[in-house]
């Protein structure tokens, strides 16, 4: 007797046991979905969810934005480059010029053969500072301000606006250089 009153004590436990209650409608059974209903449970979680999408898409909205910033920053950039660059070809093209004047020029040499070797000096080093700054463009826009940086040998940290402010400089100071040797060729061209 004592023995088949611990085997339905047991099974009695059993039985509770497999008719547990849980809020989560996947587990709970149908007197899991009672107490849920009933208890609130369904409608807390239902909350909990809705609470948790609004975070996200508000999280998802500043992302979008802060995208879009940066993507008109870029774009910023690529304009602020791509005047640089047209600045760069244009002088590029006077010093073309100057070459062929100069060219001419040393044809009728004379006295004048010695200013024209200096100028052609100073021509070749207005050059290569103009192939310098255009890889130094190439650098900044394509591998950001630390390719730029190694390139001139700088070791800095430039930021890009800092970098574009030095490239534009260097760029003016090239211009003025190649003022002062069409200066210089329209002397001895008289």
């Amino acid at each position: 007797m004592n023995l088949l009153r611990t085997i339905s004590i047991v099974g009695s436990i059993g039985l509770l046991a497999g008719c547990a209650t849980s809020d989560d409608p996947r587990e709970g059974g149908l007197f899991g979905g009672i107490q849920g209903l009933a208890g609130g449970g369904y409608e807390r979680r239902i909350s909990e969810r809705e609470e948790n999408l609004a975070r996200m898409r508000e999280m998802q909205r500043e992302l979008s934005q802060e995208s879009a910033a940066l993507d008109a920053q870029k774009q910023q950039h690529q304009q602020a480059l791509q005047m640089e660059r047209r600045k760069l070809a244009a002088l590029d093209a006077d010093v073309r010029s100057l070459q062929r004047k100069l060219a001419g020029m040393k044809k009728e040499e004379g006295e004048t053969g010695q200013r024209i070797a200096e100028l052609e000096q100073r021509l070749n080093r207005l050059q290569h500072g103009m192939s310098r700054q255009t890889s130094a463009l190439d650098a900044l826009e394509g591998s950001g301000t630390a390719g730029a940086d190694r390139l001139e040998g700088s070791g800095s940290d430039f930021t890009d606006a800092g970098r574009r402010q030095q490239l534009e400089a260097q760029r003016q100071a090239l211009q003025q250089e190649y003022q002062t040797l069409l200066d210089l060729t329209l002397m001895l061209a008289q």
